[in-house]
């Protein structure tokens, strides 16, 4: 059997380090998914292979090498083939083989998010993948023969997973569900419950649902006149059975555990996954038998492996204070590199503990790091050489760590969690001390925290209360009395002590410059202003004087020479700082606003990071380091560095760090002197030598300790502390057995998605790890059409259609200066035949960018044109941009051009500028509808309803011009919002918006649920994302909106499969008909001002 994480690991690293051969491959339970079944054969997915064994278990056979994605396996009705997903060209696609082994041969050529699904005698492959044209999530059904590639697809929206009948005479199938949304969690109720419908194949009739409609039924499959699918209805997924209209619904297992997962049946035989294991549930009978596999495997993914290229994981970099090394905390370990000959240290830490925000002690022999070695993150010392164990510092944490801050003597430690504590440690006595409790302010992060330089005093910042700005708190150590020296009227942070005490400076946001000038103009709204920051300091004592002050003639004239003999230092302290008018002692540099985003002071120079301004030749999106002179004559900031990412000073003040360079690539790291410039101090003697840093992994260690981490991560985030009720740690001690079974990243992240489904909660996607991203998908390419095979070559059935307005909206294929339309056949590309080729994607393989030739046939002439297609990535934006012009058309023709249309696909930067660009073209319009289906959240919806509150209140008359209303460009028209089953999130938060606000109603289907925010800042240590919901919104009666139920729309219209498929969208129709319907009863007119007397009496005044 296989051994355990743990012990495996150690085994295997002693082995390595003896350089003896691996241990031979034994026969092991392993991680068993995705089976599949005919007869009595059995396939399934473990390491991310496919694999068969006899349905009563036994060894297995592997079929395949590792894919490198999971393969979904479906055998052929005669168990002789099988299906599976894989990358082999580029984009996942369905490939066929032998049981009994051979090479595979592709028979999918979609080119995009292709899942396999059965294999019916008669149809061939049954599969789902995105539709030609169509929003975000879209989904349809077909099948292929194997054989000769003839493909049909069934005319139904939205279905995702289906089982043929018998007879052939009907398709039962499923809409919606987790599987589309990758939600995990165990009881979902929002509007995109997965549902369950059959379809008359001949009739052409619509579908019709079946089953109870607020549950989740999925994974059909026929037996007899029986219905068996998975439900929920009990409140975990088991095995039910329905008639086949859908009544008479029965439960066959009950089990409370595990659910299953990914059925599979053949004759009265069904398997599926339950945990880690595979089961056989015999209909017939009614008996449930676990499958005894054993897989033979060498476990190569669990073998320990040196990682080349560490530099995607680097989360901190932290400048020893004596300016000769840097602590690197990549991937849970710590790495200490210098610019000299000095040896390059990494820490030895188990490999099953994960390290954050390492920090050498000023004299360079201590690292400090939280280490969660004992089950918890608290905070360790290490040796700085690196070869011996450390010492737990702290034995009290609750909570995540956020970061840590050693003092200049080294005598304290600063440390804060995601609970909102800021502790000081005293690192002699180990007394752990809270200073700071955001909580009872409402709040839980520090922005900043930073030690005065002789380590008597801390400055931290933060929000207070429901104030958005940050605040800056002064905290000496002797008194232990906070005063929170700025105001909470602006923005302030990045707060740093002067060298000799006297100041604090920070930057604040404060500095308002209008840039748009006034209300007028095309989109122009709302205010901008440019940068805002400047820099402040606060003179901590009364008699400080401010170093930039400007000589005047009152001031005291300087000694000619110093004394020979320096005054003898007074024994007695004085305060860290004056709190007497402290606020009142506030100086400005005059510099420039600029976005700055960093400050850092040394006794001669400040210097300032910034981000650069809008520069058309700029080669990068670097930040600039400027130097300002401590000076009282002329200020004249200098550029120091350019391109950096991140910067730091020594406490001395004579040595900066200077990071550039690309994220998740290898940074380059210099430490130079300070100065005015960089000058000639910047060669390669000055750069950190980071050549050959490897790390070592232990694959099986690392995944027990992201396993406790995810765990972790769910406790100390999750919006309800009561975690919905769950037993967290009953949780974690059923699911941790099955960590001994896995064998690659992506069982871990099946096993984490099984765990985090036990909270119930959206917003619960896994975000591969770096080690499970695709690369191949990067090498397809698209001309932006929808093409068929023809005869000799390509049909261009149709080319995708932009916005006209818009070069980057236009395909390749409809670019001026290409000669291609509808109707044509391409024939050849780049010279090469195309009349045996199955798909155009093999010669288009990285291609995106590039120009090729192309030979195109129309009517009886033959011709050549040069294209260049586009990424995968822009190949589907423009296939929904096709979607939303086809509606845009459609609202222009059906209302005369008096209606409008716009569709937001998400609500992120490039969709408030959508919003931006569309919204203000059609404000003249009497009516409008604002689509958010298929939204896949994100953050704007303030901003959006902001603008559809504006209201026009009067007019601005000009003679001889159009009058003007004000609100200048508001929208005077009715309003109504299209929703969905998969508008999500934050498209959900606007939806709601929209019902309070009485902005107009909400047509179309209750929404998916996904009401608790999230930010996605923490990760594993591989880059992998369990995501957890973390911020809940509630109503002006203190009711919680949207979670795992959904907005429930004003008129509910629902698009039917068969229709929508065809063209139809019965929602826009609606939302024409109720907007038709409110210009006939309430119309909006001409405005038109009453004729003048032509006195001057009456004349307005």
């Amino acid at each position: 059997m296989r051994l355990s994480s743990l012990l495996a690991s150690t085994a295997i690293a002693s082995l390595t380090l003896l350089g003896l051969a691996s241990p031979p491959a034994q026969a092991a339970p392993g991680y068993l998914r995705d089976p599949a079944l005919s007869g009595t054969t059995l396939v399934f997915d473990d390491e991310q292979s496919v694999w068969s064994a006899p349905l009563q278990g036994g060894n297995a056979t592997r079929l395949t090498a590792p894919i490198g994605s999971d393969p979904h396996p479906i055998l052929s009705p005669d168990g002789k083939q099988v299906a599976f997903l894989a990358n082999y060209d580029g984009p996942q696609e369905i490939y066929v083989m032998p049981v009994e082994g051979g090479t595979a041969r592709r028979v999918t050529f979609e080119n995009q998010n292709v899942m396999p699904i059965g294999w019916d005698r008669k149809a061939g492959i049954l599969y789902s993948s995105a539709p030609a044209t169509g929003p975000g999530l879209s989904r349809v059904v077909s099948a292929i023969l194997p054989v000769s590639g003839t493909k049909r697809t069934y005319p139904l929206a939205d279905a995702n997973d289906a089982a043929l009948s018998a007879d052939g005479q009907w398709l039962y199938f499923v809409r919606f569900g987790t599987a589309v949304s990758h939600d995990h969690l165990r009881l979902y109720r929002g509007g995109a419950v997965a549902q369950l419908w059959r379809y008359r194949l001949k009739g052409g009739g619509e579908a019709e649902r079946l089953g109870p409609q607020n549950v989740n039924l999925r994974r059909p499959m026929l037996w007899k006149d029986r219905l068996i699918v998975i439900s929920d209805q009990s409140g975990r997924d088991n095995l039910w059975s329905y008639a086949l209209d859908g009544t008479d619904g029965h439960p066959l297992t009950q089990h409370d555990d595990f659910g299953i997962r990914q059925a599979s049946l053949s004759v009265h035989d069904v398997v599926y996954q339950r945990g880690a294991d595979l089961y056989h549930f015999d209909l017939d009978t009614g008996n449930e038998t676990l499958i005894p596999v054993d897989v033979v495997s060498d476990n190569a993914a669990r073998r320990p492996q040196w990682l080349d290229n560490p530099f995607p994981y680097l989360t901190d970099i932290d400048l020893a204070p004596n300016g000769k090394q840097v602590a690197l905390t990549l991937r849970g370990h710590v790495a200490l590199a210098s610019a000299g000959p000095q040896r390059r240290i990494t820490l030895a830490t188990a490999a099953s503990t994960r390290l954050r925000h390492a920090s050498l002690s000023p004299d360079g022999k201590t690292l400090y790091a939280f280490s969660d070695k004992g089950g918890e993150s608290e905070l360790w010392a290490f040796p700085a050489t690196g070869g011996a164990e450390g010492t737990a510092l702290t034995h009290a944490s609750k909570s995540e760590p956020t970061g840590l801050w050693v003092s200049p003597d080294g005598t304290h430690i600063a440390h804060t969690d995601l609970a909102g504590h800021l502790f000081v440690l005293d690192v002699a006595t180990r007394t752990d001390k809270l200073i700071d409790d955001a909580r009872l302010d409402g709040q839980s992060d520090y922005e900043s925290v930073v030690w005065s330089h002789d380590g008597r005093a801390l400055a931290f910042t933060r929000a207070r209360g429901d104030n958005v700005r940050r605040q800056i708190a002064l905290y000496p150590l002797e008194t232990g009395a906070t005063l929170w020296a700025t105001t909470p009227d602006y923005d302030s942070y990045a707060p740093r002590f002067s060298p000799d005490g006297h100041f604090l400076w920070f930057l604040s946001d404060r500095l308002f410059k209008l840039s748009n000038g006034s209300p007028w103009g095309d989109r122009n709204p709302a205010p901008v202003f440019g940068p805002r920051t400047g820099i402040f300091a606060l003179a901590l004592h009364k008699s400080a004087r401010f170093p930039f002050a400007p000589h005047n003639e009152l001031e005291p004239a300087a000694p000619a020479k110093p004394p020979e003999k320096p005054a003898a230092p007074s024994n007695a302290k004085t305060p860290v700082f004056d709190p007497d008018g402290l606020a009142a002692r506030l100086y400005q540099l005059p510099v420039p606003a600029a976005d700055y985003s960093q400050i850092e002071i040394a006794p001669d120079y400040l210097y300032l990071l910034a981000k650069k301004p809008d520069d058309l030749t700029a080669k990068n999106d670097g930040m600039t380091l400027y130097s300002v002179k401590v000076t009282r004559d002329e200020i004249k900031p200098k550029v120091f560095a350019a391109d950096l990412r991140d910067f730091s000073l020594t406490p001395d003040g004579k040595t900066l760090m200077l990071v550039s360079g690309k994220e998740k690539q290898r940074p380059k790291i210099q430490l130079v002197p300070a100065g005015a410039t960089l000058g000639d101090a910047g060669g390669p003697e000055s750069q950190i030598s980071l050549d050959g840093l490897r790390l070592r992994i232990d694959p099986g260690a690392e995944w027990q300790d992201m396993f406790t981490d995810a765990w972790r991560l769910h406790r100390d985030h999750f919006y309800d502390p009561a975690l919905h009720g769950v037993d967290w740690n009953s949780v974690r001690e059923r699911y941790r057995p099955l960590l001994a079974r896995i064998g690659d990243r992506s069982d871990l992240d099946d096993l984490l998605g099984q765990m985090m489904g036990e909270l119930n909660a959206l917003h619960s996607q896994l975000r591969p790890a770096e080690t499970t991203t695709r690369d191949n998908e990067t090498l397809i390419a698209g001309l932006g059409a929808h093409l068929t095979r023809q005869p000799g070559g390509f049909l261009i059935d149709r080319i995708y259609t932009g916005n006209p307005d818009l070069p980057q909206d236009r395909a390749p294929l409809a670019a001026p200066d290409v000669d291609a339309q509808p109707g044509d056949l391409i024939v050849s590309l780049n010279g090469q035949s195309l009349a045996d080729l199955p798909d155009l994607s093999s010669l288009l393989a990285n291609q995106a960018g590039k120009q090729v030739l192309l030979t195109l046939k129309r009517k009886d002439r033959q011709f050549q044109t040069i294209v260049t297609p586009v990424s995968a990535k822009q190949e589907t934006s423009l296939r929904l941009r096709a979607w939303e012009s086809e509606r845009a058309a459609r609202v222009e023709k059906d209302s005369h051009g008096r209606i409008g249309y716009l569709h937001l696909r998400a609500m992120g930067p490039d969709d408030i500028a959508a919003f931006t660009r569309d919204f203000y073209a059609q404000t003249d319009k009497d009516g409008l509808i604002i689509d958010v289906r298929r939204n896949l959240g994100g953050n704007i919806d303030s901003w959006v309803l902001s603008q559809l509150l504006r209201k026009v209140w009067m007019f601005w008359s000009d003679h001889g011009k159009a009058s003007q209303g004000n609100m200048q460009q508001a929208f005077r028209g009715h309003i109504v919002v299209l929703c969905d089953e998969f508008t999500y999130s934050d498209g959900e938060t606007f939806s709601q918006g929209v019902k309070a606000l009485g902005i107009g109603p909400l047509i179309g289907m209750r929404t998916a649920g996904a009401g608790v925010w999230l930010s996605d800042s923490d990760r594993l240590a591989d880059n992998g994302l369990p995501r957890t919901a973390q911020h809940p919104y509630f109503d002006m009666k203190g009711h919680w909106l949207v979670e795992n139920h959904g907005v429930e729309p004003d008129i509910a219209v629902e698009n039917m499969p068969v229709a929508t498929f065809n063209g139809q969208d019965q929602q826009l129709d609606k939302a024409l008909e109720t907007l038709n319907g409110l210009l006939q009863k309430l119309p909006i007119t001409p405005m038109a001002a009453e004729g003048f007397s032509g006195t001057a009496e009456a004349l307005p005044h």
